[in-house]
């Protein structure tokens, strides 16, 4: 009879928090609904949907070292750079993390060694004691996710500084704004709109 793989479910009170002890030997598999309510996401900062998914598999590796494969699908939003629309970004990401208890990176590493650890913080992390905290890794690779620059098309016209009106919706008629005067106008190129005119020309 063929053997049938097994592994233990989080209940769902306990959310993202796994108590490694309790891990068995077979793995954990986790299946949680995320968003930014769940993960501490300030909505002013960045709004998410409210049913996204994180689904992994957490299992015991060799010196208290833990592995983490898994998938995240969340749809985020937030302002666009340029005229404020909400812009959204729908994360699909698959992760596959190692987590490494920081008692003993503290200890075994040296300076040169731990900056190379640091360099891999993408896929290496730390635990502390004996609770993994997903939720804190969770919400750092949608944060990390996000763009510096977030536009709602690459041409965005972006707001009228004058009415305020939306550029990409209506030609608002104000004119368009001179441009700043700083100490290096002087040497703006002949023709350039930034460009003085000689006082000894005619």
């Amino acid at each position: 009879m063929a053997r049938s793989e097994t592994s233990a479910k989080i209940p769902d009170s306990a959310m993202l928090q796994v108590t490694i002890s309790k891990i068995p030997a077979e793995g954990l598999d986790v299946d949680e609904v995320v968003n930014g309510e769940v993960l501490g996401i300030d909505p002013g900062e960045l709004s998410t949907e409210k049913d996204g998914r994180f689904k992994a598999r957490v299992e015991k590796a060799d010196g208290g070292s833990l592995h983490m494969r898994g998938h995240l699908n969340l749809k985020t939003s937030g302002p666009c750079a340029r005229c404020l629309a909400d812009t959204p970004l729908v994360m699909d990401q698959e992760l596959d993390l190692f987590f490494l208890p920081e008692s003993e990176a503290l200890s075994e590493y040296d300076d040169e060694e731990g900056a190379e650890l640091q360099d891999r913080d993408l896929v290496v992390t730390f635990y502390k004691g004996d609770s993994l905290d997903l939720g804190g890794m969770v919400r750092e690779q949608i944060l990390l996710a996000q763009p510096m620059k977030r536009l709602c098309r690459q041409d965005c016209k972006g707001v009228c500084p004058t009415c305020g009106a939306d550029r990409n919706l209506t030609a608002c008629g104000c004119p368009k704004e001179a441009p700043a005067k700083t100490p290096f106008s002087s040497l703006a190129l002949p023709g350039s709109a930034g460009h003085a005119p000689s006082k000894n020309a005619r």
